[in-house]
This record gives structure tokens, sequence and C-alpha cells, in this order.
């Protein structure tokens, strides 16, 4: 990357090298180096690497930093206003994220990159007829994305379809088998369908597709808490606590089982 530094795919290489804070730190004093070394500047897309790394590791404050000072510069970038809406959704900041993808949208119509993560916002939020106009929408795009497969999926488990939005998240795994949303969002629908030993292979492959994606460790707590197995669930939700430290929601669920096992002290704590 010094020596060709606008080869994307070996910054995203690099950023999966890159389990741990630390590392990532140790990657930008390397770089900051090796530039000194060969007389450069450090090259702006050293920035975009280092938003990207730290989003990934859920550091939402630092990643928007940078995030923030490339959009100075390169105002029209859609992947730059994706990564600021992925960053505040991930936050858990839908009103500003939603915002964002609304302007991507206005401003490139045709666009289906991120909208998967939109569609979600607006399955959370409740806003059907935003996200039955956003399917319908990309299934004029391009029905063949894994993105368009994905808001579909979204909008019928919205309706309370759930056999029917697995058949859409199972259609985005044909067409990228390493789509990590779609295993997260189709674990979900198992869970709405009690088919708990389904939602379990589908939250491991996500797991296993990326270690840091604490929503597929949440949903096997989850799963095994349905299945009354509070050991098993505190040990996943413990997973999802190590990324999401400053997340309530993980905690609570931490709590509960420590209550189901009348472990009152460890509750409370």
């Amino acid at each position: 990357v010094v020596k060709y530094p606008l080869n994307w795919s070996a910054w995203l290489d690099l950023a999966l090298l890159c389990p741990d804070k630390a590392a990532l730190m140790d990657v930008e004093r390397s770089l900051n180096e090796q530039t000194r070394t060969n007389f450069v500047d450090v090259h702006w897309i050293a920035q975009c690497f280092m938003g990207h790394a730290l989003m990934e590791q859920q550091e939402h404050e630092e990643a928007m930093s940078y995030f923030k000072q490339l959009h100075d510069t390169f105002k029209s970038s859609v992947y730059l206003q994706s990564a600021m809406a992925k960053t505040h959704y991930n936050a858990l900041e839908y009103d500003f994220s939603k915002d964002i993808y609304e302007t991507i949208r206005r401003n490139d119509p045709y666009c289906l990159e991120g909208m998967d993560l939109y569609s979600n916002i607006l399955f959370v939020t409740g806003k059907r007829p935003q996200l039955s106009h956003l399917a319908h929408s990309a299934m004029k795009i391009d029905k063949y994305r894994p993105q368009t497969c994905c808001i579909v999926g979204n909008y019928y488990a919205q309706k309370g379809k759930h056999e029917r939005a697995i058949i859409y998240f199972r259609r985005a795994l044909k067409l990228d088998p390493n789509f990590l949303a779609a295993w997260t969002l189709m674990g979900h629908e198992y869970v709405e369908l009690r088919n708990t030993q389904a939602a379990i292979q589908a939250y491991r492959r996500a797991v296993d597709i990326d270690e840091r994606d604490y929503r597929a460790w949440y949903g096997l707590g989850q799963t095994y808490e349905i299945l009354t197995m509070y050991q098993y669930a505190i040990y996943y939700f413990r997973k999802a606590v190590h990324l999401r430290p400053y997340d309530s929601r993980m905690w609570l669920a931490v709590g509960k089982c420590f209550e189901m096992l009348k472990k009152s002290d460890y509750a409370i704590s």
C-alpha cells in the first residue's frame, strides 16, 4: 500500500489483520515511518483505511472523525456518506443514519450499496410505507443483488411473513455466500419461527465469517436463552458485551440469565 496507495483491496485485507485498536495503531505508526523514509506524504486513502478499520472495531467517534475530515474534501463521495451512515447505525443513532441514507437516495437513486442497512433502520423504527417503497424500488433497479434480497426479506419480516423473508435471505446467500447481514437476519427469522436449530446454524455461519459481528453473538445468546440453556446463553452474551461494552441491551441480557440461574449477586453487578 505504500508503493501503490490506491489498491483499496489491499487496505481492506490489512484491516482484517487488525483484530483490535492496538494492532491498528501499530499499523498506522508503521505506515507513517515508511512514508517518511520514502520522503512522501501520507496518502489521503490511509484516512479512509483508518476510518473503515475503526468503524469495524465499533470505535464510532474516532471513525467518524476520519470520515468527516475526508468529507470536507470529497463532499459528493457516496462511499464516505455510506460509511458515515453505517457508523451512526452501529452507534444506534438511527435518525442521523436514516437522514444520510435518504440524502444518498436523493443524489444517487440507483445506489444499492448500504441500502440493506437502511432497510434495517426502517424495520426497527416501524417505517412500513418507506420500507415497502424501498423494496419495490430495489427490485426495479436490480433484483439479483444480495442487498435487494435483504431489503425484500426485511419487508416480509415486518409483515410477519417469516417463511417468505427466509426465502429472500437465502437468495441473498446464493448470490453471495459471505453476505454477513443475510446470515444474521435469517437467524432472527428462524428465532421468530422457534426453529432454534436452524437459527443457531445461521448465527454460527455469521460469526465464522466475522467474529466481530456482535448481532450474531447476541442472537446465539437469545436462542440458547429460549432453550433455557442459560450457561451457554451467558457465554454468547458475554461475547457480545466484549464487542459492545457500552450497549445496555447486552448487559441486560447477561443480567437476566444470571437472574434465571438464581445468581442474584452476579445479576445485580
